[in-house]
């Protein structure tokens, strides 16, 4: 399973440095972290992301996005202030860490009690943003023996899962917090509504234009990463073309491209904007099949597939995408490969 490498938002005056690490496969859940008391001390934010990820990965089988947001239960900053400008209801559980920040501050038992009431409340604030299903733990790091607290909170909170964290023998993602966490996405899954659903449905089309409007990349100069990007998905797929995609109002802004110009085409001609009405890959096996009339027949193109491009919590911008002007059959491109160029692609853009 290939770990693909964790990007941050650019670092600004009014924003938590977020960031998102992804682990390569399909069907992916995702994963939102507040606070580092489950992470291993010393190990940067991006890093931390990225173990994590594999691990549940590991578990699950499952393509896996971590979101680690800067955040310290000391702090007196509530949640939504840490993760401003964060789609929560595109994550499948929610990870409250009460810890100090980054160093895993040794308090008294008392600060303790204190903070896990005050976090209560934050998670409160928080619960109207997520999907109903949302799973929310809350992860109870101190060097000393919590089990008490911890059983208390559980009785009282029925709708969160309380998890003691020992600090003093964290030195990688604590086994049992991963068991959990891989727990409760399976149980998940069996629900109705849950936010893997939810994420397979059209997101709002204004979300989407704002997260375009975010990443300044429609009408932008070439990138020569991006470039090289779809020369080589033409060159690992076998197919003449290849793009990287984005629908910003009324257009389609290919900002890559092989077989086609890059720059703005016509919505009408887009395969890509049925991609990003959905969370999975979306493969064409022949565009001009008449028995297939849901599928226009759109110039050149026969063959098509291609993977949603999301922004850092999950938000669908665009498409990576390749096409041959030859039918194909779905097992001629290998969808996981599609998604973690989907995922490199995403890493690209917040390295400008």
């Amino acid at each position: 399973m290939t770990m693909l490498e964790a990007p941050r938002l650019p670092d600004r005056s009014s924003a938590p440095r977020i960031v998102t690490a992804s682990a390569s496969g399909a069907d992916s859940d995702r994963i939102l972290v507040f606070g580092d008391a489950v992470f291993a001390p010393g190990v940067s934010l991006p890093d931390a992301a990225r173990t994590m990820a594999e691990n549940v990965a590991a578990r699950s089988g499952r393509g896996v996005d971590v979101t680690a947001v800067p955040w310290s239960s000391w702090s007196g900053q509530t949640l939504l202030s840490a993760g401003s400008g964060i789609h929560a209801a595109n994550y499948d559980v929610v990870v409250v860490c009460l810890s100090g920040s980054v160093v895993h501050s040794r308090t008294t038992t008392t600060a303790v009690v204190g903070a896990a009431e005050e976090a209560l409340v934050l998670v409160d604030q928080l619960r109207p943003l997520l999907a109903p299903t949302t799973e929310i733990v809350l992860a109870l790091a101190h060097e000393e023996d919590q089990s008490a607290l911890v059983h208390a909170l559980q009785q009282a909170r029925r709708d969160l899962v309380v998890l003691g964290v020992d600090t003093d023998v964290v030195t990688c993602t604590p086994p049992l917090f991963l068991e959990v966490v891989h727990l409760l996405l399976e149980q998940q899954r069996a629900r109705a509504g849950s936010p893997q659903w939810i994420r397979s449905t059209p997101q709002r089309v204004q979300d989407r234009y704002d997260a375009i409007r975010r990443l300044g990349v429609v009408d932008a100069p070439a990138d020569a990463a991006l470039d090289r990007m779809v020369q080589q998905m033409t060159e690992l797929f076998r197919t003449r073309g290849a793009a990287i995609t984005f629908l910003p109002l009324g257009r389609q802004w290919s900002a890559a491209s092989v077989w086609f110009p890059r720059g703005t085409g016509a919505l009408q001609d887009s395969f890509c904007r049925s991609t990003v009405l959905h969370s999975g890959p979306t493969v064409i096996e022949d565009a001009w099949d008449r028995n297939r009339p849901q599928v226009a027949r759109r110039g050149r193109i026969r063959f098509y597939a291609g993977h949603p491009l999301e922004d850092l919590d999950g938000t669908r911008v665009g498409a990576v995408c390749v096409f041959d002007p030859s039918p194909r059959g779905e097992d001629a491109v290998e969808l996981d490969l599609l998604r973690d160029f989907a995922v490199l692609a995403r890493n690209a853009l917040y390295r400008r």
